[in-house]
């Protein structure tokens, strides 16, 4: 990243922004230097941008009611302010009318759903006595019939027998009517209020009228509301025929106008002068000169490298990741920005991530699962789809499912390969079924079948040998352990290596002494522990051990941290926290392993029925196995690149500014 600055007459600010926005690779950030105040758009320029702002918003209201989608068109309008206005005008006005009256409409048919039943049930009972003179009536709604008695028992108290209680069922409610004089009518209400009973009135014209006149209107407005409500949609389509393009094309200039009038607020300026002053990527130079060219007589700029140390709080980050790696920011993103020279640990992510998926699922029926899911969200993403997940409050545009739909894919991967390794097809569903003769093998065969001392070549025999049983804990338990473990040595080492290099590079000693001293003190512990775990009584092992204790008090010094001492141990535990990718993974394997049993034991007791019924109750315990085990299966691999690898290196203690290049909206 470089840093820009430019400058020139005041007259040419919004030329130049219009050949930035043009580029679309700077990043803008306020200048304002002591001798130079902010730049203040004229009288005139001020009027333009409200003018545009309102050109936006009647389109951006028009195309929303008209149901066009806000999406930029690959070219802006290209008339006058005053052509836009004209453009604009016309659609908006009839748009707003349009709307309206869909909304009205609706609102309407709504009404009539909800009470139109009420209406007639209630015409029913009361027979005209609500246009009495004299009598006065009260509807009301009721949750069961047992609630009739004791507003009986209220009504009579206060108004002794001056009144008529009816109720019918209506639906899972009871409709209830009171009748009373109209002179005690406020005595009535009160009594229902007191129990918790508010009168039923209709909404909108209909809470006036008469009975019969809302059950009527109702009915009739039942009839021919839908008809009046397709005769505006399809006015409402006309008009996204005949206007939409023409919307979408002003609704694009405009957002790039008012940008423009926005961004001038960042300039710094003088009397006659102003200057500009925002960050650009080195490979993106190029085509920031090529902008400026064409006021190159008129301007000068200047490409100024960036000071990591003091400037890199300031400077926004861009990150540069391969294409296959690029969707695994998302992993990362909603929790920080990495600052500017810092580590991006996107790499990290992309290749442990759904390694550590695969260690742990480890199952070719769940990773299939997961491959379609993946599948399917790509589909989604061509299409231009998002997914929102309404229980959750969650939306993913289509740009953020095609990433998704990528990581799923190496996570399936991964899971499928580690399941071919642990020869599990949702559980030991492969491994369990017996299948006749077929393929040059004899009856009896299993795709995947168990090796090892403790099992019969005459019985176990098929396809597959399984390499890494995992649920046959003699044999692989301490070997998985250890694999598992060996992860956390390397992240966690690697991750106060970071520490130590980032130290050093911004000039934070402070943070180099801990990465250093916790590195070397972990190198010890890990080499103590190999030492006594395996007897091995190594003079090598305990002289690494004593130097890198030694040179962790070192660190503990230079640092001034003292509670490093402390910490120590619990730096230790973070390496054996990685045994979770083992355990977790184990788990599930023998519930689906159980899910399997309770499946192929119904089976072998019951014969052809009991196998059918073994199926369905063996697959519906390996869904919800798969459906209370997938969180923990996601959230155990990502929480060790979160906490254990990412704090340690001090991912979280320093942010970033995000790269946010000032552009067209027609180029997002």
């Amino acid at each position: 990243m470089e840093k820009l600055i430019v400058a020139g007459p005041k007259r040419l600010a919004r030329a130049l922004l219009a050949e930035l926005q043009k580029a679309g690779v700077v990043h803008i950030d306020p200048l304002r230097p002591d001798e130079l105040g902010e730049y203040r758009l004229t009288p005139e320029e001020e009027a333009e941008l409200r003018r545009w702002e309102v050109v936006l918003s009647q389109a951006e209201q028009a195309l929303t009611v008209a149901g066009v989608p806000l999406e930029p068109s690959s070219k802006a309008f290209p008339g006058s302010l005053e052509e836009a206005e004209a453009t604009v005008r016309p659609a908006a006005e009839r748009a707003a009318v349009l709307g309206k009256e869909r909304a009205l409409l609706e609102e309407e048919l709504q009404a009539t759903e909800l009470f139109g039943k009420v209406a007639e049930r209630l015409d029913a009972l009361v027979q005209g006595l609500d246009q009495s003179r004299w009598l006065a009536v009260v509807p009301f709604l009721l949750g069961r019939p047992e609630e009739l008695a004791p507003v009986q028992a209220a009504l009579q108290q206060g108004l002794a027998e001056r009144f008529v209680l009816e109720a019918e069922p209506l639906g899972n409610q009871v409709l209830a009517v009171l009748v009373v004089r109209r002179g005690e009518l406020e005595v009535a209400r009160s009594v229902l209020s007191r129990l918790g009973l508010t009168e039923l009135r209709f909404p909108g014209v209909y809470g006036g009228l008469p009975l019969a006149q809302v059950a009527a209107r109702m009915k009739e407005r039942a009839r021919l509301a839908p008809e009046e409500l397709q005769g505006i949609r399809e006015e409402l389509a006309r008009l996204a025929r005949e206007s939409g393009e023409a919307l979408v094309e002003v609704w694009t200039r405009a957002k790039d106008e008012v940008a423009r009038y926005r961004a001038a607020s960042d300039l710094a300026a003088g009397r006659y002068g102003m200057a500009l002053m925002g960050w650009v990527p080195q490979k993106a130079k190029g085509q920031v000169e090529e902008a400026l060219s064409r006021l190159r007589d008129q301007i000068v700029y200047t490409f100024e490298p960036v000071d990591e140390h003091h400037e890199g709080h300031q400077v926004p980050v861009t990150l540069e990741n391969p294409s296959w790696a690029k969707p695994f920011e998302l992993l990362h993103g909603f929790l920080n920005t990495p600052r500017y020279g810092g580590y991006d640990p996107t790499l990290m992510m992309a290749l442990f991530f759904p390694l550590f998926f695969g260690v742990v699922v480890g199952d070719i029926g769940i990773g299939l699962l997961f491959l379609l899911l993946a599948l399917w969200l790509a589909r989604k993403a061509q299409r231009g789809e998002a997914l929102r997940i309404d229980f959750l409050g969650a939306s993913f545009s289509p740009e953020v499912l095609a990433k998704l739909a990528v990581v799923g894919k190496w996570m399936a991967g991964w899971a499928i390969l580690w399941g071919f390794l642990y020869g599990e097809f949702f559980g030991t569903f492969l491994e369990k079924l017996r299948l006749p003769a077929m393929f040059g093998l004899p009856e009896g065969w299993r795709v995947f079948y168990p090796t090892g001392p403790g099992y019969d070549p005459e019985k176990y025999y098929g396809l597959f040998p399984i390499l890494i049983n995992r649920l046959d804990f003699t044999q692989t338990a301490n070997g998985l352990m250890v694999f598992a473990i060996s992860f956390g040595v390397i992240q966690v080492l690697y991750a106060f290596f970071l520490r130590m290099r980032l130290g050093l590079r911004h000039g934070h000693s402070k943070h180099f002494w801990e990465g250093f001293g916790y590195l070397a003190g972990l190198v010890g512990l890990v080499a103590f522990a190999y030492n006594f775990l395996t007897q091995a009584n190594s003079a090598l092992l305990n002289l690494v051990f004593a130097l890198g204790i030694a040179l962790f008090l070192v660190g503990v010094v230079q640092a001034r941290e003292p509670l490093m001492i402390a910490e120590l141990p619990g730096k230790g535990g973070q390496i054996l926290s990685y045994i979770r990718l083992y355990a977790v993974g184990v788990a599930g394997g023998v519930l689906a392993s159980l899910a399997n049993q309770v499946g192929f034991g119904l089976a072998e007791r019951f014969g052809f029925l009991g196998g059918v019924l073994g199926f369905v109750v063996g697959a519906i315990l390996i869904a919800l196995i798969i459906i209370i085990t997938t969180l923990g299966h996601v959230i155990q691999p990502i929480r060790l690149l979160w906490i254990e690898f990412s704090t340690n290196f001090g991912f979280f203690e320093e942010s970033g500014r995000p790269y946010r290049p000032f552009k067209s909206v027609r180029s997002r």
